[in-house]
C-alpha cells in the first residue's frame, strides 16, 4: 500500500510517496531485526527496497548497510529513514 512520506530539507517539507510494491509491515520487520541481531551487531539489507528493515533497526538502537539497484527506491529509503530516531527503553 503506497503512502506518503513528510521529510524536512533545507527547503521546507518534502513528499515523498513510496511506490514500492511489497512495503512490509514496520512492527514484523522491528521484531525480526531483535531477533536475529546480536547486541551491538550490524544489519545488512542487500535489497533495501523502501526502507523499512533500516526504518526498524534505527528505532531499535541497531546499525545498518542498506542498498538497493533502483535509485528511486534509495531515494524513497533515505527520506524515510532520515526521520527515524532511536529511543532508549526506560525499563
Amino acid at each position: 500500500f503506497p503512502y506518503t512520506t513528510l521529510f524536512r530539507s533545507n527547503r521546507g517539507v518534502k513528499k515523498v510517496k513510496n511506490i514500492h510494491p511489497t512495503v512490509k509491515p514496520l512492527k514484523l520487520i522491528q521484531y525480526l531485526v531483535r531477533l536475529v541481531t546480536p547486541k551491538e551487531g550490524v544489519v545488512l539489507d542487500p535489497f533495501m527496497g523502501s526502507g523499512t528493515t533500516g526504518i526498524a533497526s534505527k528505532s531499535q538502537g541497531f546499525k545498518y548497510i542498506g542498498f538497493d539497484m533502483t535509485k528511486k527506491y534509495c531515494e524513497i529509503a533515505e527520506a524515510r529513514i532520515k526521520n527515524v530516531s532511536y529511543q532508549k527503553r526506560l525499563f
